[in-house]
């Protein structure tokens, strides 16, 4: 954490008992500095770290918050963290263990949830201060509401979005949630429309799985998930190994092997430290692209894979 949060942790906690006014000033310069902290995690090479750091970090983004619950810089950050803790720290690892420790991947994917949908409630605060009347009207027509966002949402409607389809993949019998994930979607979808380049393409990215995921009598298309393939790649330069990692799924969901490794192989070849915004990101899935590789029996009905060359 950069010395200036601490900084200001520092004087808000020395300030509090000395009157309201002050109180809130000095949460409003630390709901500042932890909501422009910039690439603190997301640049760090050490995902344990970040993964031991984070779990401070949340409750003090919370802390903070209930003193100035309408920071809107430091909802966005909050929802980014609890939603990005769930993935990288909860559900991957629930992922990797699957098939070796049901139970715990379980419970890790119980816990992931709980944040997304935490997460997702605060990006929706967030588009709520920006527009009165936001969540109440999405209930009831999607399409109104949406229309009432613009390019300077795009962080919180992607973050709402992706928070809440994400909730659904802990637990795809939970009915309410498969009903509510095309509400994420759309919340996806209007990025689409008013910044398609936002964070390096990162709606093309849900739309990869989104679309792929789903079978054609659901709505899905293996093609549309093609094409924001494509696209993804496009606007990131092929910097981003969740990119692969997106379309990789699919390879499995057709048991295309030789596309399945050649795609992954593509992830291990970025260099992290090319894109140091992304680069504990890419370490993430790199690791899981590694173990994917190497457990290839877990994802593919075959004896003996094919030539790995």
């Amino acid at each position: 954490m950069k010395k200036t949060v601490i900084l200001s942790v520092l004087v808000a906690f020395f300030v509090v008992s000395n009157g309201c006014s002050i109180k809130a000033i000095a949460l409003n310069s630390v709901g500042d500095a932890l909501s422009g902290g910039g690439t603190v995690f997301t640049s760090d090479n050490d995902p344990d770290l970040v993964k031991e750091s984070l779990p401070f970090a949340l409750k003090m983004y919370e802390s903070v918050l209930d003193g100035v619950p309408d920071h809107k810089g430091l909802i966005l950050s909050t929802a980014k963290a609890f939603t990005m803790y769930g993935y990288a720290f909860l559900q991957m690892e629930a992922d990797n263990i699957d098939k070796k420790d049901y139970e715990k991947a379980k419970y890790l994917r119980e816990r992931a949830q709980k944040l997304y949908i935490r997460g997702r409630d605060y990006a929706l605060k967030g588009l709520e201060l920006n527009h009165p009347g936001f969540n109440e009207l999405l209930k009831k027509d999607v399409k109104a509401a949406l229309l009432l966002t613009n390019k300077e949402d795009v962080s919180l409607l992607y973050w709402a979005g992706s928070s809440w389809v994400a909730a659904l993949t802990t637990d795809k019998g939970n009915i309410q949630l498969v009903i509510d994930s095309t509400v994420g979607a759309a919340l996806v979808g209007r990025v689409l429309e008013l910044d398609e380049t936002y964070d390096d393409g990162s709606a093309h990215d849900f739309y990869i799985s989104w679309e792929g995921s789903r079978s054609e009598s659901m709505g899905g298309s293996e093609k549309r998930a093609r094409e924001h393939f494509k696209k993804a790649l496009e606007i990131n330069k092929g910097k981003k190994a969740g990119t692969y990692l997106s379309l990789a799924a699919i390879s499995q969901s057709k048991q295309d092997v030789n596309e399945f490794r050649e795609l992954l192989k593509k992830a291990l070849e970025i260099d992290v430290d090319k894109n140091p915004e992304n680069r504990l990101a890419n370490i993430i899935y790199q690791r899981r692209a590694k173990y994917m590789l190497e457990n290839i029996d877990e994802f593919f009905l075959i004896d003996e894979p094919t030539d790995s060359k």
